[in-house]
Protein backbone atom coordinates (compact mmCIF):
# COMPACT_ATOMS: atom_id res chain seq x y z
CA UNK A 1 0.00 0.00 0.00
CA UNK A 2 1.22 3.61 -0.31
CA UNK A 3 1.06 6.31 2.11
CA UNK A 4 1.27 9.97 1.69
CA UNK A 5 3.10 11.54 4.47
CA UNK A 6 2.08 15.74 4.38
CA UNK A 7 4.56 17.64 6.79
CA UNK A 8 2.81 20.21 8.35
CA UNK A 9 4.89 23.42 9.39
CA UNK A 10 3.68 27.16 10.78
CA UNK A 11 2.91 28.82 8.10
CA UNK A 12 5.79 31.74 8.77
CA UNK A 13 8.56 28.72 8.74
CA UNK A 14 11.34 29.06 6.26
CA UNK A 15 12.31 26.21 3.69
CA UNK A 16 15.02 25.31 5.85
CA UNK A 17 19.06 25.73 4.95
CA UNK A 18 21.91 23.28 4.79
CA UNK A 19 21.83 21.01 7.49
CA UNK A 20 17.68 20.84 7.09
CA UNK A 21 18.58 19.35 3.38
CA UNK A 22 21.09 17.12 5.03
CA UNK A 23 18.89 15.91 7.54
CA UNK A 24 16.72 14.86 4.38
CA UNK A 25 19.25 12.74 2.35
CA UNK A 26 20.36 11.02 5.77
CA UNK A 27 16.70 10.33 6.05
CA UNK A 28 16.59 9.11 2.12
CA UNK A 29 19.18 6.33 2.17
CA UNK A 30 17.23 3.89 5.25
CA UNK A 31 14.18 4.85 3.37
CA UNK A 32 15.57 3.47 -0.34
CA UNK A 33 17.69 0.65 1.30
CA UNK A 34 14.49 -0.67 2.80
CA UNK A 35 12.51 -0.39 -0.90
CA UNK A 36 9.57 2.09 0.74
CA UNK A 37 10.93 5.15 -1.23
CA UNK A 38 8.40 6.20 -4.15
CA UNK A 39 8.46 10.08 -4.46
CA UNK A 40 9.04 13.28 -1.99
CA UNK A 41 9.69 16.64 -2.64
CA UNK A 42 9.48 20.32 -0.50
CA UNK A 43 6.33 22.73 -1.19
CA UNK A 44 7.27 26.33 -1.72
CA UNK A 45 5.52 28.45 0.92
CA UNK A 46 2.43 29.13 0.00
CA UNK A 47 2.62 33.15 0.29
CA UNK A 48 5.10 32.81 -3.23
CA UNK A 49 2.67 31.38 -5.82
CA UNK A 50 0.04 29.38 -4.49
CA UNK A 51 -3.10 29.85 -6.88
CA UNK A 52 -6.38 28.25 -5.60
CA UNK A 53 -8.19 26.83 -8.94
CA UNK A 54 -12.13 26.24 -9.29
CA UNK A 55 -12.34 22.92 -11.58
CA UNK A 56 -14.46 23.29 -15.07
CA UNK A 57 -16.46 20.10 -13.67
CA UNK A 58 -17.90 22.55 -11.35
CA UNK A 59 -18.76 24.83 -13.78
CA UNK A 60 -15.79 27.66 -13.85
CA UNK A 61 -14.19 28.54 -16.79
CA UNK A 62 -10.42 29.07 -16.93
CA UNK A 63 -10.57 32.47 -17.35
CA UNK A 64 -12.50 33.21 -13.63
CA UNK A 65 -11.17 29.88 -12.23
CA UNK A 66 -8.16 31.01 -10.81
CA UNK A 67 -7.26 33.01 -7.80
CA UNK A 68 -3.65 33.81 -6.42
CA UNK A 69 -3.58 33.33 -3.04
CA UNK A 70 -2.93 30.78 -0.38
CA UNK A 71 -4.93 27.49 -0.29
CA UNK A 72 -6.32 27.66 3.22
CA UNK A 73 -5.98 30.52 5.51
CA UNK A 74 -4.60 29.33 9.02
CA UNK A 75 -1.53 29.06 11.32
CA UNK A 76 -0.11 25.87 9.62
CA UNK A 77 0.88 25.11 6.19
CA UNK A 78 2.16 22.08 3.81
CA UNK A 79 5.95 22.41 3.66
CA UNK A 80 6.81 18.99 2.43
CA UNK A 81 5.59 15.56 1.39
CA UNK A 82 6.47 11.78 0.82
CA UNK A 83 5.24 8.89 -0.47
CA UNK A 84 5.94 5.69 0.40
CA UNK A 85 4.99 2.08 -0.11
CA UNK A 86 4.52 -0.03 3.11
CA UNK A 87 2.80 -3.19 4.34
CA UNK A 88 0.31 -1.00 6.14
CA UNK A 89 -0.33 2.06 8.34
CA UNK A 90 1.73 0.90 11.63
CA UNK A 91 4.72 0.65 9.07
CA UNK A 92 3.52 4.39 7.78
CA UNK A 93 3.44 6.02 11.19
CA UNK A 94 6.82 4.58 12.44
CA UNK A 95 8.45 5.70 9.19
CA UNK A 96 6.58 8.81 9.96
CA UNK A 97 7.85 9.74 13.32
CA UNK A 98 11.63 9.88 11.99
CA UNK A 99 10.45 12.09 9.22
CA UNK A 100 13.44 15.26 9.82
CA UNK A 101 10.77 18.15 10.68
CA UNK A 102 9.84 20.34 13.55
CA UNK A 103 5.64 20.34 12.21
CA UNK A 104 3.22 18.00 12.68
CA UNK A 105 3.13 14.80 9.85
CA UNK A 106 -0.67 13.95 8.62
CA UNK A 107 -0.43 10.26 7.13
CA UNK A 108 -3.20 9.13 4.71
CA UNK A 109 -3.06 5.59 2.53
CA UNK A 110 -3.16 6.68 -1.04
CA UNK A 111 -6.25 5.21 -2.92
CA UNK A 112 -5.66 3.52 -6.08
CA UNK A 113 -8.21 3.61 -8.86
Amino acid sequence: MRYLMLMWADADATSGDESDFQASAEFDAPVKAAGAFVLNGALAPASTNAHLVQTAIAGHAIESAVERRPFAEGTRQIQAFYIMDLPGMDAALQWANRLPTYGFVEVRELLQF
